[in-house]
């Protein structure tokens, strides 16, 4: 029975025995850790999505009057001239992680670095974490998925009852004590031994108030800190500014709760620093401060944020980029704003026109004749409804590829369990037949075989491809945590890492603007970004706003970016000042709702700051 893992942009990475019987493809739940014998609404989902209407099944060619059908020889040949009639630096490929499997969407990569194109950052989602942790820790890997059912967890700026199912399962099943933090009422906020509502744009300012308290309470593991941390008196000094007064004042986290929050430190929680905290107003510092409360505690495993880097997996040479890179990087926030310097755009593994601020821009550009966009997808999305070219792809049980996760570190072999419809071909497929046209099939990069690149890139996991595909699934080493690539090889609490880059070496606190509504995007446990909208049918065009902020039930939303026109609806949930919108979708016109998304890319990762998203409101 062929085991395949969920290759969706999410925590928990299921794992499934697949089978066909009683009419058709059944996915049943792996019974042990770490799927734990169930999945959400987006994983039960998939097998329908094998059939869905909105299949893309033949290569589209979109004329002035109508879209018609031809064969992939006259789509790539389309697709390779317009490529050839423009400077490669106005070629721009927008890729993430629809897929996380290997093959569909690294290796990809290959030809458009070897082109020297453009590329984007990959900043969207955990990139400004990645490398704010990193500039203390020189890495940014924590805790094993096990230690959340043997240690209390605080989950820091994570819905996990809806987004880390399986974290959250764990979490309870230990019966230990649970603590959220959040700028709205979420379910897991509701059901957790300790909520803890901070103002958006001031988790890092809650953090260091922490820190402070563990200093003062002489909680701190003195050991540790002596051994294998760097520059405490520095940061000892400076956190002396956020006591519980200027916490209660600027994060509005009354002091009693702060009291609360240090006294469940003392028993060295897990803390699991959501992805979204990366994507806010000082969110990478709030990461780096979060992140030293363990340096504190003399728990370097104590703090999960992503475990990507953990394992060995040598991306880089996925992506081709030890032989050849791209021209210029574009920042993920800021493609939208910028798309009139392109004059080709390729997309796979992504629809921008929907989840990047204001990719609404992408789809405008393609209608002007601005651009020529080429998406090569599984299902009509937005993107592809305003593109040029529209090529068929397989959905990931329709393709081998090897598939990991930025939690668990189980490795898994992913084998076809269906046959995809009509003429779909998979991306390696497609970027080979591309590199033929444009003369670049013979270069070493484009003629390694993919499963060969594939692997000698997972050859630092300890693992081999053959073992890999014998075993379907290899359970990965533990990391180590007492190794810091700094600039001074410990934990830098001074981070003499962040200052040989110019950067400050402790975290900053800058104070949002006064004034306006922070519009925030908490998850719906129906999409994985734009995803699954085909099976649960749209998000509702819907802001959820404090009572006493309510204006009426149709709401216009606007700043510099654009507006957007929604419905309105009265929630206690949301604090006064915040204004939510569940899932991403579009407005009451059409609209996407990241039209007004903020795309300022954060000082350390680029990723842009969507989640504070700063707004004005007025009735329709």
């Amino acid at each position: 029975m062929p085991v395949v893992a969920c290759t969706r942009d999410c925590y928990d990475t299921c794992i499934f025995k697949a089978e066909a019987g009683g009419g058709g493809l059944r996915l049943t739940p792996v019974g042990d850790f770490p799927t734990l014998g169930f999945t959400c609404a987006r994983g039960r989902a998939d097998v329908k999505r094998l059939a869905s209407p909105r299949r893309v099944k033949a290569p589209l060619l979109r004329g002035e009057r109508q879209v018609v059908e031809v064969s992939w020889d006259r789509a790539l040949s389309e697709l390779a001239e317009r490529i050839r009639e423009v400077d490669p630096s106005r070629v721009l490929h927008i890729d993430y992680d629809g897929n996380q499997g290997l093959l569909t969407w690294y290796y990809p990569q290959r030809l458009f670095n070897l082109l020297k194109t453009a590329s984007t950052d990959y900043s969207i989602c955990s990139a400004e974490g990645h490398e704010a942790i990193k500039l203390h820790w020189g890495r940014s890997y924590g805790a094993m998925p096990e230690e959340l059912g043997r240690r209390p967890v605080v989950f820091w700026a994570l819905d996990a009852a809806v987004s880390f199912i399986h974290g959250w399962a764990l979490a309870k099943r230990g019966r230990k004590p649970t603590a959220a933090v959040d700028v709205v009422w979420t379910n897991t906020m509701k059901h957790v031994d300790l909520p803890v509502l901070v103002r958006p744009g001031r988790d890092v300012v809650l953090a260091l108030g922490l820190a402070r308290e563990l200093i003062r309470l002489e909680a701190y593991d003195r050991e540790f800190v002596e051994r294998y941390t760097y520059g405490f008196e520095q940061f000892k000094q400076y956190v002396e500014g956020f006591t519980p007064q200027y916490v209660e004042e600027e994060a509005g986290v009354p002091r009693e709760v702060l009291h609360r929050l240090a006294e469940f430190y003392l028993k060295k929680p897990v803390t699991v620093i959501g992805f979204a905290i990366g994507r806010t107003e000082n969110g990478g510092e709030a990461a780096r401060a979060i992140s030293l409360l363990h340096a504190l505690l003399g728990d370097p495993g104590g703090f999960y944020y992503s475990n990507t880097g953990a394992w060995g997996i040598d991306f880089a040479y996925l992506r081709g980029l030890h032989a050849s890179k791209p021209s210029r990087t574009v920042p993920m926030g800021l493609v939208g704003a910028s798309i009139q310097q392109f004059g080709v755009v390729y997309v796979w593994n992504a629809n921008p026109v929907l989840t990047l601020p204001q990719g609404d821009r992408i789809a405008e550009a393609a209608a002007r004749g601005d651009v020529t966009l080429t998406v090569h997808t599984p299902l009509m999305d937005e993107t592809a409804e305003a593109a040029h070219i529209v090529l068929p792809a397989p959905l990931y049980l329709e393709k081998d590829d090897v598939a990991y996760s930025y939690w668990h570190n189980y490795l898994v072999y992913n084998s076809a369990v269906a046959e995809p419809p009509g003429e779909a071909r998979r991306e390696t497929w497609v970027v080979k037949k591309l590199a033929e046209l444009l003369g670049a099939a013979e270069h070493p990069l484009m003629k390694e075989d993919p499963w060969d690149a594939v692997d000698r890139a997972i050859k630092g996991t300890g693992v081999t491809l053959k073992e890999l595909m014998e075993r379907g699934v290899v359970k990965l080493r533990t990391p180590d945590y007492y190794s810091y690539p700094t600039a001074t090889g410990r934990v830098e609490f001074y981070s003499e890492t962040a200052a040989s880059r110019g950067l400050h070496p402790l975290p900053q606190y800058r104070r949002p603007p006064e004034g306006v509504y922070v519009l925030t995007f908490p998850p719906s446990p129906l999409y994985t970004n734009s995803q699954f909208r085909d099976v649960y049918g749209e998000p509702e065009p819907v802001i959820y706003v404090n009572p006493e902020d309510y204006v009426g039930d149709c709401v216009v939303l606007y700043n510099d970016a654009g507006e957007v026109v929604l419905r309105a609806r009265q929630s206690p949930d949301v604090p006064r000042g915040v204004l939510a919108y569940y899932g991403i979708g579009r407005d009451l016109k059409g609209k996407p709702i990241n039209a007004v998304a903020r795309g300022e890319p954060g000082p350390y990762g680029g990723t842009p700051k969507l989640y504070t998203t700063y707004v004005k409101m007025r009735r329709c």
